[in-house]
């Protein structure tokens, strides 16, 4: 799903990410983050640290899809920050109406 992996990388971007729209169209309305610090992100504050981000240097790797359903769709992979620090990440896409949403996403600390 190549669809899936460009938006993926597009949420490190500030040129996407600086853009409330953006944002709002491609989060669901129910997302929910289990983020690599630990704590738990609703849609809202997940919107309100991504508008104030500023490019992530994130490469991401081994990027793997699996189908559940007609409609939903879990990605994994590691992501590499500055090269450095190693994050395994999940993310719960579902397709409605002709396009994906981001239902959930999870990051956690690796080696």
């Amino acid at each position: 799903m190549d669809k899936l992996l460009e938006y993926e990388n597009l949420l490190f971007k500030k040129s996407f990410c600086s853009k409330k729209e953006n944002l709002e169209k491609i989060f669901h309305k129910d997302f929910f983050e289990f983020g690599k610090s630990g704590r738990i992100f609703s849609r809202d504050g997940t919107i309100n640290y991504l508008l104030n981000s500023e490019d992530r240097n994130i490469q991401i790797l081994d990027f793997a899809v699996n189908q559940i359903d007609e409609k939903t769709f879990i990605v994994h992979y590691k992501s590499k920050h500055d090269g450095k620090q190693m994050v395994l990440r999940t993310s719960i896409w579902i397709y409605e109406n002709k396009e994906f949403k981001l239902y959930f996403h999870q990051g956690t600390i690796t080696n």
